[in-house]
């Protein structure tokens, strides 16, 4: 009788405590269901937040692609520019050099005026006295070539008439004379020398011409001035192949 009561008694404490365990676990359920809904109301936020995330990502990045696209432009626009500007630079420099240069001709221009305004000169008049001026140049050098020609026949005939007035007479020159050749007319023949009278140099005295230590030939006074002398060439005394040159050296020839 108290084994039943017992057992019982036992049963009814086993279904109150599963009782109150399923009411436990319900709770819990219900809890966890409603975690459940909530989780994945925010998820189906966040994944709708990550969406227009991402739309605005792609976005900025075009934008960004644009962006960096008219950077580049930009750039290159700058640096035509700056090229540009090097250039405009460089030529407003020109054009202020060139300018420069023509106010100074125009100021050179301007003296030059006035000072032909003080001689009371009309520009014909000016082209007339260039014109008198090349002409007297030129005939001041066919003067000169004239008188230069009529030096030589001079210099020419007096080697001539030397030899038929004064004959064979030797003329002894100082042993210790030296000189040099400054001149040499090969068509004529004959040479000018730095020494002259008052070297002791005297006409019909004979000279030998070398050059670097060899004989090149003979020469003789034909006319004596006080500073230089003219001297013929001796026939049969000039090298083989050899020509008197300026800068040879002579010396009183020993007869």
């Amino acid at each position: 009788m108290y084994l039943r009561i017992a057992l019982i008694i036992a049963l009814v404490a086993g279904l109150a405590s599963v009782g109150v365990n399923y009411t436990k676990v319900k709770e819990k359920i219900e809890t966890l269901q409603s975690d459940l809904a909530t989780t994945t109301d925010n998820l189906n936020t966040t994944t709708r937040e990550l969406r227009e995330t991402s739309n605005t990502l792609r976005e900025t990045q075009e934008n960004l692609k644009n962006t960096t696209s008219d950077l580049v432009n930009t750039r290159a626009e700058l640096d035509q520019t700056i090229r540009q500007r090097d250039d405009l630079d460089k030529l407003a420099k020109q054009k202020m050099a060139q300018l420069e240069e023509t106010e100074k001709s125009l100021s050179d221009a301007n003296s030059k005026l006035s000072r032909w305004d003080a001689l009371r000169m009309e520009p014909g008049d000016v082209r007339q006295m260039q014109a008198d001026l090349r002409e007297a140049v030129n005939n001041n050098k066919a003067l000169l070539d004239e008188n230069d020609l009529l030096n030589r026949k001079v210099a020419r005939l007096q080697t001539d008439l030397s030899r038929y007035t004064k004959g064979d007479k030797a003329v002894i020159l100082p042993e210790e004379l030296k000189g040099k050749v400054t001149a040499v007319d090969p068509k004529w023949e004959f040479v000018v020398l730095d020494i002259g009278s008052n070297d002791n140099v005297e006409e019909q005295g004979e000279l030998l011409v070398s050059r670097d230590g060899k004989l090149i030939g003979r020469v003789k006074v034909v006319s004596v001035e006080p500073t230089y002398s003219v001297a013929s060439l001796v026939p049969g005394w000039l090298a083989d192949g050899e020509l008197i040159l300026e800068g040879d050296s002579v010396m009183a020839a020993k007869f």
